[in-house]
């Protein structure tokens, strides 16, 4: 869902649109308006619910991860990898709501690597894992069905 809504621009411009009409007309945006450079705080409305929506899943895949046994190191490392990028993606959506390209809110090459030494360190300890994702996700919007 985080490269859904980082791509928003790039599949507007192959005619493709990914994102929840429901959404949006419950903000009072029509996609059909949907155009780079003009930006309009309904769309950052409905924006920001499905960054919410996303939020939720990323704490989904947390849990998930946390179910895999400790010494399954490899593919921790694997979820957690895709996890923080994850998060740190939609951190940069929700931060620059009014972004016109993907490229403008993609992580660096730092952060990548940030994010798997991070990761790397952490892989065992699902204590130190809940709270570096608390403290990277506190600002994100919540979902509340």
């Amino acid at each position: 869902m985080t490269n859904i809504l980082k791509d928003i621009w790039e599949d507007r411009q192959r005619g493709a649109c990914w994102l929840p009409r429901e959404v949006f007309a419950r903000a009072g945006f029509d996609l059909k308006n949907l155009r780079p450079g003009h930006y309009d705080p309904a769309f950052g409305d409905g924006l920001t619910e499905l960054i919410a929506v996303a939020h939720t899943h990323l704490h989904n895949a947390l849990r998930y991860t946390l179910l895999i046994p400790p010494n399954e190191k490899g593919i921790r490392r694997f979820c957690l990898w895709a996890l923080g990028m994850a998060i740190l993606t939609l951190r940069r959506i929700f931060n620059k709501r009014d972004f016109c390209l993907g490229q403008q809110v993609k992580i660096s090459r730092r952060s990548v690597k940030a994010t798997i030494l991070v990761s790397n360190l952490a892989t065992s300890s699902d204590t130190t894992l809940r709270t570096i994702f608390y403290l990277l996700t506190r600002t994100l919007p919540i979902h509340f069905n």
